[in-house]
């Protein structure tokens, strides 16, 4: 029986809650929407591909939809919805130390949580018992199962070069692109998914050749059977340790405005994207065992192949589609994981195999890169917590010839939105993993040793600040630089709320890496190469339905033989989004003028909705869109874009088969959206279906 003092400190606990659930109500179920959209355009300017941006997105509307018991949850879904270990942690312990949790307005409590990170990860959880696990009886799954189906077209309005010569090396098909997407799922335990996709010239209804889409992947995921954790049948991507050994998973370690550098997926991720690459098509299975995780995993796929591998997924000519699948790829392994207060230690081993050797051609550069048909990759990794907020971590892999590869980091968290990590990284160039995408200045992880700083600090609710350096050195010679090189990667933020509609941010980096030179006597070496880039971005969201966003940016490059080549831009959007009619539209005017390709600007546009686009402004002219999104009702969307991109002193753009004769680009795009659920979970959340931010 409970003591009496025991007796008190519990309903005293109760009342707490019921406090902060009534008064939190009233404040935070009116930011939801807007801390969504926060989080999305915090996307742009993390140091990760437009592929692995789309991929966030994805999972992002994947978990609004279908949110998760946070009382429950595995790692991988709490990173997604933007927790760090120590968060997660602490979560986890004081789930069995204390109790689950009883409403998510008991989360601010936990150590290492906040209101603020509250209102971040509302929109994406929920509180339930433990013990509940959905069945998976198939009247279960087929009445409370939610479906997503997305139909999109693109095309661009001026034929290129390839669609219109006729000696037999131009494109085979249309000049458009289309996509279709299937998702299917069943809470956090059944996911099916479907996705079809034929780029831009690639054959569709053309003679002699395969009809229909050029690319099919689909995956089939169960978890929780027994000890069977996960199991995914179909495309899936691998993600361990700090990406030496394996990762195809998303990640947003270098120079993430939040100075978290640690990569934050592990395990088996479901692939439902459009990329033709960087997956892998089979069979993986996670085991658990108390403290223990087993993984295995084995695939088997066709892969575009001509001496190295084709990594662009383009099959519009007939040398592209001869390519094509020309080539095997096998891959085996497992990866042993323990776990247990904190602590982690873990060992990765897999092989992959080709029918046809790798080659690469023949340049110094590539004298240690990978060549023959099989390899074997071996690491360790671990972390532990240091100081109750503070993570050691690090990895060590060896490949099969013996060479080496490690990484070792500590990351501090100082408090919301307020973190310190430092980074050392050691990579051989004898080191040889295709898979692996662990923290670096190059695309290859070896021939590479650096040491990473950043610092995210929160000063208050309306400033903080994030700056991070990176000093690097190669080694031996690599791609533009004929011997060992020093350099050096420098970016800084401040973000600025003036008041609640008003925000300003100024964004700033350096980089230096030095590339070969031809100097006055002949003789070529290495020379800095230096950029100098700087933006200022201004939001206003005074009323309701009109956002308004200015940006600003200036740039500056200097070389041996170039000294003061620089570019600019200025963009306007202008966001409509009437609350009681369902279109919105979305407007931008940008002008952009520089001197050289090295001045560019890479800046996110509003595309179709779920989908991240980056156009890059260079030379000299104009960029402006118009992006309609029609809520047809609950369920079904409607969206349009047409694009135009105008050059000042161009008579053609691009180049070889992609050549326009024209100074300029137009583009349109459509896309229909269906969301089917019979069961309708989101009524048991507090959010208004009308104000999805995802569309």
């Amino acid at each position: 029986m409970d003591s009496p003092q025991k007796t008190r400190n519990n309903i005293r606990k109760r009342i707490i809650l019921l406090f902060l659930v009534f008064f939190s109500c009233l404040s935070l179920n009116a930011q939801i929407d807007k801390d969504i959209k926060d989080y999305i355009s915090s996307i742009e300017d993390s140091e990760i591909s437009d592929e692995e941006k789309q991929t966030l997105i994805e999972d992002l509307f994947y978990l609004y939809h279908n949110p998760i018991n946070i009382n429950t949850a595995d790692d991988n879904s709490l990173k997604t919805i933007g927790l760090n270990d120590f968060q997660i942690l602490c979560l986890k312990r004081y789930i069995k130390e204390t109790h689950p949790l009883l409403s998510v307005y008991e989360i601010p409590l936990i150590n290492g949580f906040s209101d603020d990170v509250l209102k971040q990860i509302l929109p994406f959880i929920y509180v339930a018992p433990i013990k509940i696990k959905p069945s998976l009886r198939m009247d279960s799954i087929f009445s409370k199962g939610f479906h997503e189906i997305r139909l999109q077209y693109k095309k661009v309005l001026e034929k290129a070069w390839g669609y219109c010569r006729d000696d037999g090396k131009g494109f085979l098909g249309d000049n458009f692109s289309t996509n279709l997407r299937y998702n299917f799922n069943y809470y956090d335990r059944l996911s099916f998914s479907l996705v079809a996709d034929n780029d831009a010239g690639e054959p569709f209804f053309a003679k002699n050749f395969k009809k229909g889409y050029d690319f099919l992947s689909s995956q089939l995921t169960i978890k929780n059977i027994s000890i069977i954790e996960q199991i995914t049948i179909g495309d899936y991507r691998l993600g361990f340790g700090e990406g030496l050994s394996i990762n195809q998973n998303l990640n947003f370690g270098y120079f993430s405005n939040d100075a978290r550098i640690k990569k934050s997926f592990s395990g088996i991720k479901p692939n439902r994207s459009i990329t033709e690459y960087n997956y892998l098509r089979g069979i993986a299975t996670k085991i658990k065992l108390k403290d223990f995780s087993i993984y295995l995993f084995g695939s088997y796929k066709n892969i575009d192949y001509s001496g190295s591998i084709l990594t662009t997924g383009l099959h519009r000519t007939e040398s592209e589609i001869s390519k094509k699948d020309s080539n095997t790829e096998k891959v085996y392994g497992t990866h042993i994981s323990w776990k247990r207060w904190g602590y982690e230690l873990a060992a990765t081993l897999f092989r992959y195999e080709y029918k046809y050797p790798i080659t690469h051609q023949n340049s110094a550069y590539m004298k240690y890169y990978f060549e023959g048909l099989n390899n074997n990759i071996y690491s360790l990794n671990g972390s532990m917590p240091l100081f109750r907020k503070a993570r050691l971590y690090g990895e060590f892999s060896i490949s099969k010839n013996k060479g080496k590869a490690a990484l070792a980091g500590v990351e501090i968290n100082l408090g919301y939105k307020t973190n310190l990590s430092i980074a050392y990284r050691y990579y051989q160039n004898k080191y040889q993993n295709y898979f692996s995408s662990a923290i670096g200045a190059q695309s290859r992880n070896a021939n590479e040793r650096g040491l990473y700083i950043g610092l995210a600090y929160l000063i208050n609710n309306s400033l903080s600040f994030f700056v991070a350096g990176d000093l690097f050195n190669f080694p031996d010679i690599s791609y533009s630089a004929s011997r060992s090189v020093t350099g050096i990667k420098f970016k800084s933020e401040i973000n600025y709320d003036i008041n609640k509609t008003n925000t300003l941010t100024l964004l700033a980096k350096y980089n230096n890496r030095p590339y070969d030179e031809v100097h006055t006597n002949g003789e070529k070496y290495p020379e800095d190469n230096i950029l100098k880039q700087i933006q200022i971005r201004y939001s206003n969201n005074g009323l309701s339905w009109l956002i308004l966003n200015l940006r600003l940016g200036y740039s500056e490059t200097k070389t041996y033989s170039l000294s003061g080549n620089n570019g600019g831009f200025i963009s306007q959007d202008v966001i409509i989004k009437p609350e009681d009619f369902p279109l919105s539209i979305n407007l931008r005017l940008a002008l952009f003028n520089t001197d050289d390709y090295d001045n560019r600007f890479s800046i996110y546009e509003y595309s179709m909705p779920l989908n991240f686009y980056s156009s890059q402004l260079y030379d000299k002219g104009l960029r402006t869109y118009i992006v309609v999104n029609f809520k047809i009702n609950e369920s079904m969307t409607l969206a349009g874009k047409y694009s135009l991109t105008r050059y000042q002193d161009k008579t053609s753009i691009h180049s070889s088969n992609d050549e326009i004769n024209r100074n300029h680009k137009q583009e349109i795009a459509f896309q229909f959206h269906w969301l089917i659920n019979k069961y309708k979970r989101k009524k048991n959340f507090n959010r208004n279906p009308q104000n999805n931010p995802f569309l």
